[in-house]
């Protein structure tokens, strides 16, 4: 049986892509995860929030909010510093940071228009 050329392209694509679909599907497990999504709008409009001001704004625990953004660093979306006992929280990935742009994260004083 011969391959077609549509085929053949998908199996190289889907190949090339393989090593990489791990962090993906980890990247986009993040989206699926209402919690996740609400933190990743958060920190979007207000780039460099605490943990304090991020269970305010989305009415989760602390507790919660931290166990998140631990899991949300792990899949590589979000990277924190630390300000004295505060750790303030940003996005660190573009394709995330354009994928809530696509899903209408709104932006803020904080995060103008770009």
């Amino acid at each position: 049986m011969v391959e077609s050329e549509a085929e053949q392209v998908a199996r190289e694509a889907v190949a090339f892509a393989g090593d990489d679909l791990p962090d993906v599907i980890d990247r986009l497990a993040a989206f699926s995860d209402p919690t996740r999504l609400e933190l990743l709008i958060a920190i979007h409009a207000a780039p460099g929030a605490p943990v304090k001001s991020l269970a305010a704004a989305t009415g989760l625990a602390p507790n919660t909010v931290t166990q998140s953004l631990v899991s949300l660093r792990g899949a590589g979306l979000v990277t924190n510093t630390r300000d004295g006992r505060l750790s303030r929280w940003q996005l660190s990935d573009s394709a995330a940071h354009a994928l809530l742009h696509h899903l209408g994260a709104p932006h803020s004083a904080l995060h103008p228009p770009h």
